[in-house]
């Protein structure tokens, strides 16, 4: 049994629902009952509970897409901020897909201290050192747009279910969007004035998470600047 609706705004404690259901992300299970551990959005998909949160830090799991700040280099790659308790490192082979003479070659010719960067998290150790991977389609250093930064909690609000929160905020403005899962957002676009719409749609997204009828107000005002 089911004790509260989807996208309900829940605390930790709450009882979610009784019986043969499956634990998600942010829940606990106690006798017969799934119960919230954190404050979020309650969320059912199938038979599987989940919240998802509306606070707390970024931890870094494989394979979740980032985008990192570098802040110091090592004679093989560079540290990368994450947004995060816990630094990124990156090897030079990770972002160039060849072998280097590190000795030989300067690795300051691919990447500088404050340069932003689109990875992948390729690996996470029992003591949370994270190895990133920074080649591929979409990865590497990002070249152009506007960065913000937005609490790590809220972007699955941004995303929406099956990217529809998404869809929206690019399909309305024209701009391109690449969201990391740590916070950070890089927008791209043509027209200034379009990504400082962007921009504050995204606002007030992680202002207003938690109300329903989000997805169609972020449309309206997105359409009303074009």
């Amino acid at each position: 049994m089911l004790h509260v609706k989807n996208r309900e705004l829940v605390v930790p404690g709450r009882l979610l629902a009784e019986g043969k259901y499956l634990l998600g992300e942010g829940t606990f299970r106690e006798g017969n009952g799934i119960f919230s551990s954190v404050v979020g959005l309650a969320e059912v998909r199938e038979k599987r509970v989940s919240v998802i949160s509306l606070q707390g830090r970024y931890i870094p799991r494989e394979k979740d897409f980032v985008i990192g700040i570098v802040t110091d280099t090592h004679p093989f790659g560079w540290i990368v901020d994450l947004n995060s308790p816990y630094t990124g490192n990156l090897m030079v082979s990770d972002l160039v897909g060849r072998k280097i003479d590190v000795f030989k070659e300067d690795i300051s010719k691919f990447l500088r201290i404050g340069d932003a960067i689109a990875a992948e998290v390729k690996m996470v150790d029992e003591r949370h050192r994270v190895q990133l991977l920074a080649r591929g389609r979409g990865l590497g250093r990002i070249e152009r747009g506007r960065l913000i930064e937005i609490s790590p909690a809220k972007v699955p609000r941004v995303i929406g279910k099956r990217g529809s929160m998404l869809k929206v905020l690019q399909d309305s403005s024209g701009c391109r969007l690449q969201v990391g899962l740590n916070g950070r957002i890089v927008i791209k676009g043509g027209d200034p004035k379009m990504i400082n719409s962007v921009v504050e749609a995204i606002l007030l997204i992680e202002r207003e998470a938690h109300l329903s009828g989000l997805t169609d107000r972020i449309k309206a005002k997105l359409e009303g600047m074009r």
